[in-house]
């Protein structure tokens, strides 16, 4: 095994590198590594949608109240998209480049 921060080979049974001190142990108990919570997130997006739905299904059809609704939720929806797409590929750059940085380390 080999230490991530100084690269050099340590005992596969080892909790910190003898190295440079770095602990090397269970990482995905360090909150540091910990995953994202996202269920909050998606959980409210699809209430938002639903609630939007029903406010849409409010207005009596045809009326011009409908209309505006309609175009600002769907204004609202295509935005939304936008910015959700434009920050995956954000986080898709950075993570590919975080792990080539590091994975130069090892090759």
């Amino acid at each position: 095994m080999f230490c991530p921060k100084c690269g050099q080979e340590i005992n596969d049974d080892a909790q910190v590198c003898v190295h440079c001190g770095r602990s090397v142990g269970n990482e995905a108990s360090d909150p540091k590594y910990s995953q994202p919570k996202t269920g909050i997130g998606v959980i409210a997006g699809l209430f938002l949608g639903l609630l939007g739905l029903l406010f849409l299904l409010a207005y009596p059809e045809g009326t011009v109240a409908r209309k505006t609704f309609l175009k600002a939720w769907m204004i609202t929806f295509f935005v939304c998209l936008g910015i959700s797409i434009v920050l995956y590929i954000i986080i898709l750059v950075a993570g590919a480049a975080a792990f080539g940085s590091v994975a130069s380390q090892y090759y």
